[in-house]
């Protein structure tokens, strides 16, 4: 016969393991970390693309964790006056950039790049169905690990007043 424990343990044991469990889930949650980080290795494309993607699925891993991932690549003259994150997250959610978030697919076109700035044309389709145009502008800022691509502005949205036709779908990227 296996020896039992006194209940007060028990309870102890369970009371630790949820107290445990309860801090893994807010410290993962509350306070992810981006999935990616500005790095002198990523192109200006690839920056807009991981933004992007991240803004796709706005609430994966956690709540607003693509805002936070576009937050991690906003150039320092960008967040000086946009932020700080909650300020930059209203922002994200209010009527001039809502259609990013959890948008169906989108398209990249370079219009101007430099050895410090690029200019993309992005081209949106929205949850609604709607088509949505933004100029998307990066310029170099110098980090720790060197020159990395960060995002001065994001134009307001601009319906090209295109809907999604069940003929004609657009693929991501």
């Amino acid at each position: 016969m296996a020896p039992s424990f006194p209940k007060q343990c028990v309870r102890f044991l369970q009371l630790a393991l949820f107290c445990f469990l309860g801090v893994q889930l807010l410290t993962s949650s509350v306070y992810a970390q981006p999935a990616a980080e500005p790095s002198p290795e990523l192109s200006p494309e690839q920056v807009i693309k991981i933004q992007l993607e991240a803004l796709a699925a706005n609430d994966n891993p956690a709540p607003d964790a693509g805002i936070e991932q576009v937050w991690a690549f906003a150039h320092p003259d960008n967040r000086e006056m946009t932020g700080p994150l909650e300020r930059f997250t209203r922002m994200i959610k209010g009527r001039n950039y809502q259609t990013l978030i959890n948008h169906r697919s989108y398209e990249l076109q370079q219009m101007a790049l430099s050895d410090e700035i690029a200019v993309y044309a992005v081209r949106v389709l929205a949850a609604d169905g709607s088509f949505y145009g933004f100029s998307w502008h990066l310029r170099t800022a110098e980090l720790a690990a060197g020159p990395v691509w960060m995002t001065t502005i994001v134009s307001p949205a601009k319906d090209t007043g295109e809907q999604l036709s069940r003929r004609h779908p657009l693929t991501t990227g």
